[in-house]
């Protein structure tokens, strides 16, 4: 029996079960990959036929459309509203967030006041 476990291999209570992995490190490998084949000119031409098909009548393509467009019901869509106010006041999202996370990973290692 390993150590902080039953004989089922179930973690005992109060054993914290170690780090287990990174945290959306497989999402994110997918996602990339996913971004990596379908280019924004193959999205568009899925997204239009999509379209093509809810005007005919496709439940499908219409449940599709609308869980992309305004979300799926109970869930928030906030980051949709976020990307179209950007969009409409002019800037890049996309942009803004590299921005930022550029900033912050030069700043996290900075120590600005020293031992305070």
């Amino acid at each position: 029996m390993t150590e902080g476990r039953d004989k089922s291999g179930k973690f005992l209570a109060g054993n914290p079960g170690g780090p287990g992995r990174p945290p959306r490190a497989t999402e994110r490998d997918y996602l990339i990959a996913t971004t990596e084949a379908c280019s924004v000119e193959d999205w568009q031409m899925v997204v239009t036929k999509a379209v093509e098909d809810a005007k005919a009548g496709d439940i499908k393509a219409r449940e599709w459309l609308s869980n992309h467009l305004i979300g799926r019901a109970g869930e928030r869509s906030e980051v949709l509203h976020v990307l179209a106010v950007e969009h409409a006041a002019g800037s890049d999202p996309v942009a803004l967030d590299a921005a930022k996370r550029k900033d912050s990973d030069i700043l996290g290692g900075l120590t600005i006041f020293g031992d305070l």
